[in-house]
Order: C-alpha cells, then sequence, then structure tokens
C-alpha cells in the first residue's frame, strides 16, 4: 500500500477571500515517486492536528513565505520579506506534535527553515543584507535548473540518498539556516558557507532542504532520489504503526 503524505499549504488573499493553495509540483513530487499525498488545511485546532498524524504516515512541510522572526526569538531586519503567521503557528504545532510520534519529516525551503525554528533553531532573515560575501541565492530565472554548487558531507543521510559529494541547485530564497536546532546537524553547504542541508540525529527521518528539488526530478533523476527516500522511509512508518 502506498503511504499518505500530508503536505502543508500556502494562503493567499485575492478578491475578497482566501485561499489554501499550493504549486502542483509538491503533490506530484510525492505521486510520482510512491506516495498519496493530501493537503492539510491550517489550523489551530489540535484535535484537527491529531487527527491529520493519525491519517498521515509522512509530513512534507512545503516552501512559501518568510518565517515571522518572533518565532525564534528576533525582531524583523529591513529585508523581511511577507510574512503568515497563521501559518507558521500551524506548522510549528504541527512540527512539535510531529516528531513526538517520529513520523518521517520532509521540508523544503521554507519548510526546512520551519523544522529548523520549531526545534528551537534560528534563521538569517536575509541572506544579502546579513552575510556581505554571500553569493546570490535568489534568482527564480533558474526555477528549475542548476544555479550553483552544494557540497554534501559524505557521513550523511543526504549523501546516502543521493550518492555524489558535489552537484548543482538551484537556488530560490533568500533566508537560510542560520544556527541548527539541537540535535539538527548541517550536512550540506553551499561555496560561501550558507547551509543547504540540515537533517536530525535523533529523529529516524527528519530532513531539511533548502534548494527545490520538486521542479528539478522530472528533469535530473537524482533529485527523485529525495523523495523516494521520503517515502520509503513513510512505508516503513506505516508497516509499524
Amino acid at each position: 500500500m502506498k503511504p499518505v503524505i500530508g503536505v502543508t499549504t500556502d494562503s493567499e488573499y485575492s478578491n475578497g477571500y482566501y485561499y489554501q493553495r499550493l504549486n502542483e509540483w509538491n503533490l506530484r513530487a510525492i505521486s510520482d515517486n510512491g506516495g498519496i499525498p493530501f493537503m492539510f488545511q491550517m489550523t489551530n485546532d489540535n484535535e484537527i492536528i491529531e487527527k491529520y498524524l493519525e491519517m498521515a504516515d509522512g509530513i512534507f512541510f512545503t516552501g512559501g513565505n518568510d518565517v515571522n522572526p518572533h518565532c525564534y526569538g528576533e525582531d524583523p531586519i529591513k529585508g523581511i520579506g511577507n510574512l503568515d503567521c497563521v501559518r507558521d503557528e500551524f506548522e510549528i504545532k504541527l512540527y512539535r506534535k510531529a516528531v513526538q510520534k517520529d513520523i518521517p519529516i520532509l521540508g523544503i525551503c521554507r519548510g526546512a527553515q520551519v523544522m529548523n525554528v520549531a526545534a528551537g533553531g534560528k534563521l538569517y532573515q536575509d541572506i544579502n543584507i546579513q552575510i556581505k560575501e554571500a553569493n546570490s541565492h535568489s534568482y527564480s530565472l533558474f526555477g528549475s535548473y542548476e544555479y550553483h554548487n552544494v557540497d554534501i558531507c559524505t557521513d550523511s543521510k543526504l549523501y546516502e540518498i543521493l550518492r555524489v559529494k558535489e552537484l548543482k541547485t538551484n537556488s530560490y530564497h533568500h533566508q537560510s539556516v542560520k544556527e541548527a536546532a539541537k540535535g539538527y546537524r548541517p550536512t550540506a553547504f553551499a561555496k560561501d558557507g550558507i547551509i543547504e542541508c540540515i537533517e536530525s540525529e535523533e529523529l529516524t527521518f527528519a530532513l531539511g532542504i533548502q534548494w527545490h528539488p520538486e521542479v528539478m526530478y522530472d528533469r535530473l533523476s537524482v533529485f527523485a532520489d529525495i523523495f523516494k527516500a521520503f517515502i520509503s522511509q513513510c512505508k516503513i512508518y506505516h508497516n509499524k504503526s
């Protein structure tokens, strides 16, 4: 049986209504690689969140707006982008309840940042303002194409999945992990030192990727391996639960 993967959504205000939405590539990345995706409605209702976790064999935290700096004890700086406090509150609560069950977790871009913040870490609010020597990390024209190199630690779960020490990734972000949370280890870096992956040293599978493999896997199979490894762990979780 294919595992069921809960996928977090973004929100948008348009024509007098709020919409919860998601780039379909996030759903395809799950369904094309062996999972059954379903979208989580944002909620602060603990009963609903607990039910989500009963239904899901894995959680996929997707990209989106910046995380509110108040969530990691800082005031916003000039370079902060759009915030969604409702989403922050929901996803942080969802993450903390999920880790209690050791449910497999994958985070992409904002998703990796949410994982880090929810576990007690901090972020760079804007790389270009806070790190003068940083290279460009927000190049939307290259959304699904390779933009810069990433070095991967060979003693990491990411290396076990990809079996490469270096690869070219896309780059569509202006924030990144500054201080990895306790229990997390940075395992991939851009050439300028920006953290491109964090992984849990305590949970069975909790991987945070800074780039966007969900829009690259159809052209480059190495990126599909990230989702396949995640979904494989979700199958194991399903069979144990």
